[in-house]
């Protein structure tokens, strides 16, 4: 049997973002995570709802004295903004356990091509989605190599906020580059029918793979269509040292293993690392996501924050893969928009940002206080995804305006950030 406070957590969990009232209602909680900037972490405190808006946010004696309405008393519980999952592969997600582990980037695609990586199981889409929901999560940032429409179409009937990036792979852009950004007709909110580029709550775009998977062209080219719709762009940058080598040597084992399957035959490397390629291309900017950023250097982190490019990290699956862990010192130091990302069920665990979050603060003790850490899966990824799509513009932080959508704090992120100050 389910211990009762484990009860109390999945029941508050399931009912928070479910509200529709016609008066206000207050939510009080032992803590309050606001994750608006200078606000620190509240005791006693709770928020006020109506009609799935916040109206206020404080002590819980001040707002019990200035709103009428219910009581909901969450008692012992920590309560923070909905979350992000800035970054993942739905359209592996039966992958699950069935990759190689820590033994390299090339080991684990080999693992991957063993199998039928793109064959998604829609059911368990669907499962995973309504598992990340029931957990406290509100948006999902999803990239999918051949089966975007699909996912986006599964997403926009979640009831998350979403992207749903397609993958641009290749050298040559098409005749016309506006077919590089897919289209799913949708449902939203209001029952009326999405398309093209906005779907659902979320928005449908474009985003290269690698700079040594998709050429320079094609490159430049889906950042253009991006750019001209006001639409987030995201690549995996810097992710492995076998990248750094093909791009600068084209010598490398990974590249062997795609030229023995008729990719990348007549590649020649450029001859630079990936950041400063990437920032030569004309690819970093306030609207890009970098994901992973493993193997950058002092040089290549000035040049992202100087970018206003924004940076996704995926801490467990690169320790699944075995390719490293990312400078985060270093980056927050230098002041880049870090989030948090799972990557896909290809080589992670589980999708929930939270247990990112307990695994990334437990590898970096010390480094982060709660709400620091909080704002890697609340604030951070709403500064990114907020100007650019509609279903992140009210969510990341508990304040006046902002959708009513929370989250429970874990016990195990409480655990890992209980010896750090909390503001």
């Amino acid at each position: 049997m389910m211990p009762r406070r484990a009860q109390a957590i999945t029941s508050a969990r399931q009912n928070l973002n479910t509200q529709v009232s016609t008066m206000p209602e207050i939510f009080r909680a032992a803590r309050v995570a606001p994750m608006t900037p200078g606000w620190p972490l509240l005791e006693d405190a709770a928020v006020v709802v109506q009609d799935q808006m916040i109206l206020d946010v404080g002590p819980y004696g001040h707002l019990r004295r200035t709103h009428a309405g219910p009581v909901r008393d969450l008692g012992s519980l920590t309560l923070a903004p909905a979350v992000f999952n800035s970054h993942t592969h739905l359209e592996m997600t039966h992958m699950l356990g069935k990759t190689t582990t820590g033994q390299g980037f090339v080991a684990w695609v080999e693992s991957l091509l063993a199998n039928n990586a793109y064959g998604v199981d829609e059911p368990l889409v669907r499962t995973e989605l309504t598992r990340l929901e029931s957990r406290g999560c509100a948006f999902v940032a999803d990239i999918s190599t051949r089966n975007a429409p699909l996912l986006a179409g599964i997403l926009a009937s979640s009831g998350l906020g979403f992207v749903s990036f397609q993958e641009a792979i290749g050298s040559s852009p098409p005749d016309d580059p506006q077919t590089l950004l897919h289209q799913v007709d949708a449902v939203d909110q209001t029952g009326q029918s999405g398309h093209a580029g906005q779907a659902g709550q979320g928005a449908c775009a474009v985003a290269g793979h690698a700079l040594y998977s998709t050429g320079a062209q094609l490159m430049r080219a889906a950042k253009d269509v991006a750019r001209a719709k006001g639409l987030p762009f995201s690549l995996h940058l810097a992710e492995h040292a076998e990248e750094d080598a093909i791009l600068l040597t084209g010598q490398s084992p990974f590249l062997d293993l795609l030229r023995s399957r008729g990719i990348l035959d007549g590649y020649s490397a450029p001859g630079m690392r990936p950041v400063p390629l990437a920032q030569s291309l004309g690819l970093l900017d306030e609207a890009t996501l970098c994901v992973h950023c493993v193997t950058v250097t002092d040089e290549d982190i000035a040049l992202i924050a100087a970018s206003r490019a924004s940076v996704c990290l995926c801490p467990r699956s690169n320790e699944h893969i075995g390719v490293g862990q990312a400078p985060l010192r270093e980056l927050l130091d230098a002041g880049v928009n870090v989030c948090l990302g799972t990557d896909g069920l290809c080589s992670n665990a589980d999708l929930d940002p939270f247990a990112e979050l307990a695994w990334l603060g437990q590898r970096n003790p010390g480094l982060l206080t709660l709400c620091q850490g909080l704002a890697l899966i609340t604030a951070n990824p709403a500064r990114f995804f907020g100007p650019l799509v509609p279903g992140a513009k009210r969510l990341g932080s508990l304040a006046p305006g902002q959708a009513a959508r929370f989250s429970v704090v874990p016990q195990a992120v409480l655990d890992v950030f209980s010896g750090a100050d909390s503001d």
